[in-house]
């Protein structure tokens, strides 16, 4: 490369390098730690990459029989045997499959960088394999197939009656709102009431979350509130695009991951990961870790035989470092009746 001769200035008298901004560096690599998927899913520790998790029919124990507290035992008669009481189930398999993800640097290129190169790969891999987990979940969370086995967990809200599309309900219709509540009721049934309003989570993506901040319904909800003008004014913390934190007493989860469709060289395309028009409300009790074994209401288990692995291959014949992580699991709806899947919900998607 040649350069034009030239007279000295603030601009041309020091070598360009990193140490003007503090070694920052500019990338689009997410911290795994921000993605919202660990708001929405249980991760349970799987010891082998193949296992089973047990599918209760769980109808006993609600089951109204005779007068209401067990079978009548009359004086000087045999017990009853209970054979009633037995309760069905099936057994599922998953199945966990390994992946990958690396670079290769050249040692040169290490060491001559003005920045610590291989940490922000590490970050870049990191990052991808986190958008890979979030796709695979989403995939499995919004598949109406999934929800197949049980009745009512999938609503079309512009074919059901007393629904209608999110992004033109008015407070009269109060569209929005009944959606939800159906959904709640729906859980709470089938769930026997196990699942409550405190374990559910309402996701959507980002062109849902703008919809709904914009309808009359959703606009005169906030208006009507204590809180509308900090929530107006964004001192409540944590809402986004305007909508509150929790919606008719549950939270909104904006899921914004965002994948590049594109092939590397070609110009840039992206999308949301998170289906249009679409919502899903489910179950995720307790914390991000969950215990193997027992009954589970978390609607979406993530089976995890090794996760974010990190390792560094150094080959100094070759001088080349390999970074690499490694992660084994799959994700799997385990239990349907702790969700409900929302679909057409915006006029602007309706065929």
């Amino acid at each position: 490369m040649t350069i034009a001769a030239q007279y000295p200035s603030a601009y041309n008298v020091f070598v360009p390098n990193a140490s003007a901004t503090n070694n920052l560096i500019v990338d689009f690599a997410r911290n795994p730690n921000d993605f919202s998927i660990n708001k929405y899913i249980q991760v349970i520790k799987s010891e082998q990459n193949t296992g089973l998790y047990t599918k209760m029919t769980n109808e006993v124990c609600a089951r109204y029989m005779n007068d209401g507290y067990g079978a009548a035992w009359a004086y000087g008669t045999e017990r009853d045997k209970g054979y009633h009481n037995l309760e069905s189930f099936k057994m599922e398999m998953y199945r966990t499959f390994r992946w990958q993800r690396s670079v290769t640097l050249d040692h040169d290129t290490i060491k001559q960088a003005a920045w610590n190169i291989t940490d922000q790969y590490n970050r870049i891999l990191a990052a991808q394999a986190m958008t890979a987990r979030t796709e695979q979940v989403i995939s499995v969370m919004t598949d109406p197939n999934n929800y197949a086995g049980v009745t009512g967990h999938v609503v079309d809200v512009s074919a059901t009656e007393g629904l209608g599309f999110w992004d033109t309900s008015i407070t009269a219709d109060l569209w929005i709102k009944k959606a939800i509540n159906m959904a709640r009721t729906t859980i709470r049934k089938d769930t026997l009431g196990n699942v409550q309003s405190e374990d559910l989570v309402m996701v959507m993506g980002p062109d849902v979350a703008q919809a709904l901040s914009e309808s009359q319904e959703i606009v005169d909800y906030i208006k009507a509130s204590p809180d509308a003008l900090r929530q107006v004014e964004g001192k409540l913390g944590g809402g986004e695009y305007g909508l509150p934190t929790q919606l008719y007493g549950i939270p909104v989860i904006v899921e914004d991951c965002t994948i590049v469709t594109s092939p590397k060289g070609a110009p840039r395309a992206t999308q949301f990961a998170f289906p249009a028009g679409t919502c899903a409300i489910v179950s995720r009790p307790g914390g991000l870790v969950g215990a193997s074994g027992g009954p589970n209401f978390s609607t979406v288990v993530l089976f995890a035989k090794e996760e974010m692995t990190t390792e560094s291959f150094d080959m100094p014949k070759d001088r080349y470092t390999q970074l690499s992580i490694t992660e084994d699991y799959v994700a799997e709806l385990v239990a349907p009746v702790s969700g409900v899947l929302l679909t057409n919900l915006l006029s602007t998607n309706a065929a």
